[in-house]
């Protein structure tokens, strides 16, 4: 399971990395267009942020898989057995509710955008595929971190 959670964010993490290039990419063009051609493109701004919200939750997952995301661990650290194995189910937990909580509320309002057919403002571009990733990413976050539960905690940090 642990190999086909880290396939699946790893996965996640090559699309984040193509949306970063398709930032790059964009911004380049925009500049050609504007530059050497005098013919700006509308559609660079709006669709650059949406990519990266889109680079920064699709990334999300494999952070949390590989337990590289920032953690406040000054007591868990001198923790050791039982009370160490407590402190980590209960952070897992928080992360747990918190995706839930984040998902749902996303879910909703993707689910609104996507009724009413919303599109960027100067652009027109369909913001549905673009908020669909956050309700998505973040239950995938959850899922993972209710894994992690199951697992024992990390090591200790060296200092």
């Amino acid at each position: 399971m642990d190999r086909l959670i880290g396939l699946f964010a790893r996965g996640l993490l090559a699309l984040s990395a193509a949306a970063c290039a398709g930032i790059l990419g964009l911004v380049v063009l925009a500049v050609v267009m504007r530059y050497a051609l005098g013919a700006p493109l509308r559609e660079t701004e709006e669709l650059s942020g949406l990519l990266l919200s889109a680079l920064a939750f699709l990334a999300l997952p494999a952070v949390t898989a590989g337990q590289d995301n920032i953690r406040v661990t000054l007591v868990a650290d001198r923790l050791a057995g039982l009370p160490r194995r407590i402190a980590w189910v209960l952070a897992q937990a928080g992360t747990v509710a918190f995706c839930a909580i984040f998902a749902w509320e996303a879910w909703n309002i993707a689910e609104f955008t996507l009724r009413l057919g919303l599109r960027t403002e100067q652009s027109r571009l369909p913001l549905g595929p673009f908020v669909l990733i956050l309700p998505a990413a973040i239950a995938v976050v959850g899922a993972i971190a209710a894994w992690q539960a199951l697992r024992p905690p990390p090591e200790a940090a060296s200092a």
